[in-house]
């Protein structure tokens, strides 16, 4: 059973004509979300084993606070392309297939994407916010999944 946190990057800079979208980058406010998803992840006793990003910068950056803030250095980011918003998310599931079995894998991207991966892993519907986060259990034998916990920035908040 893989265990995925399924990640939407934090606020993000505008999208300003001349700038690629893929260059956006964290703004404060998102930076203090991923911070408040690392900081639930440590209460809830939560170890990560492999963490996958979408190659946009503001995902990148997302992964990085969530890790920074847990303290975790060993671990390295692997950017992903099948993660970018506009892509079919059974490409990237053929990639889970052939992750290690009984890990916990920090994944960080985008909406819509985020949601289709969701409903393709676990067949439910969901939408995931700015700064919010899903956690799915994946069997890989099974080839399914269940949407076991989704959170927005206004629940972390509360916790």
């Amino acid at each position: 059973m893989l265990s995925l946190i399924i990640v939407r990057h934090g606020d993000a800079e505008p999208q300003i004509e001349g700038k690629d979208d893929k260059d956006r980058k964290l703004v404060k406010k998102g930076i203090k979300q991923m911070k408040r998803i690392a900081t639930f992840l440590d209460e809830m006793g939560i170890k990560i084993d492999k963490v996958v990003s979408s190659p946009y910068l503001r995902a990148y950056q997302s992964a990085e606070a969530i890790l920074d803030k847990m303290g975790v250095d060993s671990l390295k980011i692997e950017t992903y392309d099948d993660l970018i918003p506009d892509k079919d998310p059974s490409l990237f599931i053929e990639k889970i297939k052939e992750f290690p079995d009984n890990i916990t894998v920090l994944i960080v991207g985008h909406e819509p994407y985020l949601s289709g991966l969701i409903k393709a892993l676990t067949g439910g519907s969901v939408e995931i916010k700015k700064g919010g986060m899903a956690m799915v259990d994946y069997d890989l034998k099974e080839n399914k999944g269940v949407l076991k916990m989704l959170l927005t920035q206004k629940v972390l908040k509360m916790i």
